[in-house]
């Protein structure tokens, strides 16, 4: 008698009113499967109600044959130990009345090893939240289970094959060592076999939410907010909002300041609960005030060779001068001084060429202000362009600072009040230097907070409110390009700014979709943020530049002096140190430019590097001061670091193939990594 399949999604049991009429194989009678169970019709009833993308809240057990396995069931089992295919009610039917079960687990949450434990004709019982896929709205919805949620049942059903192993953890459960092998797919419910024990991890774990005192959350990734990722409402974007809450353990009894994107390596810990540890030791690394401070993020614009022209832009975060007390913004003159301080001392370390500004006052003042300090502050000549505005009540708007020695405006100042005013502003400049002209758009579209109405209320697809104003004002960019172009007598065009929309939304890829390059996405992969939002990265705030331009490009970077801080070091914070660090929420946007230059064929013949990647030795020599960067075969950085030894040690990777680029000064090397082979 053929071996039968039980699998159930590890959810907690909720009562449903629904009778189930599917027949139940002789074999699985004595399963005890709950009376309340329903089958695969009832299931597609209940999803058909749901809006794209929801999903039940409610759990059920779902029950059904295997009619198909999927094309990725095979891969899906390989490299994550999960299943896919689908149930119908009928045995053998073929029925397009079906159910997805979307990559499911293997015996109590372990990995499934074999492709063949599922198989054609199998009854099998599901568990858990059902969910609504659809792309959009001309497409054909998918019901489905919620990604990796499943495992199989193991109660009175016989296991389903011999050879299932443990999720692709290594643990040592004698002295306490473990190694997740896989931390974009790794869940805190492996914690649960450790509680009220002591270990050690071998892998390096982040920081991604420091707002309490004395207590970090953290997670072997970085936890993305799923649209700067992934598509709204796709598969992916499904995977990541899944796992971001599964992916993060809070970390107590924690002394000492460390910022989000920090990480602590050879952490020791006592395990509390499934989600819970209790710091003893560790060392911290990576993403440091000492770092900040010395520029390690500012070479990141000579990725390409190096820069001659420097632009920064930055939301200032309500940068008033006057009108206080409103509720935006300083609430006294004090304040206002203390703000200051803090923009100034970050403007000047930064030293660009051009600012372009966001959320600061209206008319002139405060860009005046920030002008003289950075005269004084850097000892060159900076100038701020009137736009003929005058200071309304608390109101900010987009604005220009530019160095008078290095560059010079051309053109009249074009602006786009498309459904906010002030805040979309195109300026052409030329470099003295070279003669070289370019355009430089700076943005600041409509906030995702407030209700909206119609199309603009948050439609619970990860973008918020206001949507489809901020692609109205995007497509508001293209459409008056042929006047920017003409206004300015140049096809060079760079946009920047807080465009309220993460790396996939919308407003984005409308304006991908046109032809512009997010240079976020093409110097940094999927790893870049400038803004954190309740413990998720992400980046609001853009630099897109298109074709002709693109090749002039040096580098880009955010410069992370603000988001990874902590809120109470802001101006008007209880721990406001005076110094440049949190001067605003969001991080500054750099950008090389070498105008009238191919930075596209820069030499990057590698100087002397040897490098080591086998069982006894995993390091990097002689490249002190440069960053490495590992990629998977499919683009996605696994790990990220500035190189800050002779010998620097590299992180332990699951078995696969890697590149591993190097980034020393001008330099560039790219290499071939076999993790798991012997060396």
């Amino acid at each position: 008698m053929k071996k039968l399949s039980f699998i159930l999604i590890s959810l907690l049991f909720t009562a449903t009113t629904y009778a189930a009429t599917i027949t139940i194989p002789e074999e699985a009678k004595d399963w005890n499967i709950p009376a309340n169970a329903i089958d695969v019709l009832q299931a597609r009833d209940i999803c058909s109600k749901l809006a794209a993308g929801a999903s039940t809240g409610t759990k059920y057990y779902i029950m059904g044959y295997v009619k198909k396995i999927d094309s990725n069931h095979s891969t899906n089992v390989s490299r994550y130990g999960n299943a896919s295919f689908y149930i119908e009610q009928v045995k053998g039917a073929n029925s397009a009345n079906d159910f997805y079960a979307y990559r499911v687990y293997g015996i109590d949450n372990l990995k499934i090893t074999n492709p063949n434990t599922i198989a054609v004709g199998d009854f099998v019982v599901l568990y858990g939240e059902l969910t609504k896929y659809q792309k959009n709205a001309s497409s054909t919805p998918i019901y489905e289970t919620l990604d990796r949620e499943a495992y199989i049942w193991n109660s009175t059903n016989p296991l389903i094959s011999g050879s299932d192993t443990p999720s692709g953890d290594n643990t040592d459960e004698t002295n306490g060592i473990i190694t997740i092998t896989d931390p974009d797919l790794w869940t805190n419910s492996e914690m649960s076999q450790f509680v009220g024990k002591e270990v050690q991890f071998t892998t390096p774990f982040y920081v991604t939410n420091n707002t309490k005192s004395g207590q970090l959350t953290i997670a072997p990734r970085r936890i993305f907010n799923p649209t700067n990722q992934a598509l709204p409402l796709s598969t992916e974007y499904h995977s990541i909002l899944s796992l971001n809450d599964q992916g993060t353990l809070t970390l107590t009894n924690v002394s000492g300041y460390h910022r989000i994107d920090e990480r602590v390596h050879n952490l020791k810990a006592k395990v509390n609960s499934y989600n819970s540890l209790s710091f003893i030791s560790g060392d911290w690394r990576g993403n440091t005030r000492a770092e900040m401070e010395k520029g390690i993020d500012l070479k990141a614009i000579d990725a390409r060779g190096e820069h001659n022209l420097l632009i920064c832009y930055i939301n200032l975060e309500y940068y008033l001068v006057d009108n206080f007390g409103t509720g935006y913004g300083p609430d006294s003159s004090t304040d206002h001084q203390k703000q200051r301080t803090k923009t100034s001392q970050a403007l000047a370390k930064i030293n660009a060429d051009i600012y372009a500004l966001v959320e600061i006052q209206t008319g002139q003042g405060a860009l005046a202000e920030l002008a003289a300090d950075l005269t004084k502050n850097t000892g060159r000549n900076f100038a701020y362009i009137n736009d003929g505005s005058t200071t309304d009540g608390s109101y900010t708007k987009s604005g220009y600072i530019y160095s008078t020695d290095v560059v010079t405006p051309y053109g009249n100042m074009q602006h786009n009040d498309t459904y906010v005013q002030n805040r979309k502003k195109v300026q052409g400049f030329t470099e003295k230097a070279s003669g070289e002209k370019f355009i430089l758009s700076v943005n600041h579209f409509k906030a995702k907070s407030g209700s909206g109405s119609g199309a603009n209320k948050d439609q619970g697809d990860g973008q918020g409110s206001f949507n489809a104003a901020r692609v109205q004002e995007a497509n508001s960019i293209i459409s008056n390009y042929p006047t920017y172009t003409s206004t300015f007598g140049d096809e060079d065009f760079l946009i920047v700014g807080d465009l309220n929309a993460y790396g996939k939304e919308d407003p984005i890829t409308t304006l991908t979709d046109w032809g512009m390059i997010d240079l976020h996405r093409t110097f940094h992969a999927d790893s870049s943020y400038s803004y954190v939002y309740q413990g998720t990265l992400g980046y609001l705030d853009h630099a897109l530049c298109n074709s002709t331009l693109y090749p002039q490009v040096t580098g880009m970077t955010p410069y992370h002096i603000n988001a990874p801080e902590k809120d109470a070091y802001t101006y008007d914070g209880s721990l406001n140190d005076g110094t440049m660090f949190r001067c605003s929420d969001h991080d500054p946007i750099l950008i090389g430019l070498r105008l009238g230059k191919d930075n596209t064929t820069t030499d990057i013949t590698s100087p002397t590097y040897a490098f080591y990647y086998n069982h006894a030795i995993r390091a990097i020599e002689n490249a002190q001061g440069g960053t490495y960067t590992i990629y998977n075969i499919d683009g996605t950085i696994v790990a990220q670091e500035h190189i800050t030894s002779t010998t620097h040690p590299l992180p332990s990777l699951s078995q696969g193939i890697y590149i591993l680029t190097i980034q020393h000064n001008n330099y560039k090397q790219s290499i071939k990594l076999c993790s798991g082979a012997a060396g």
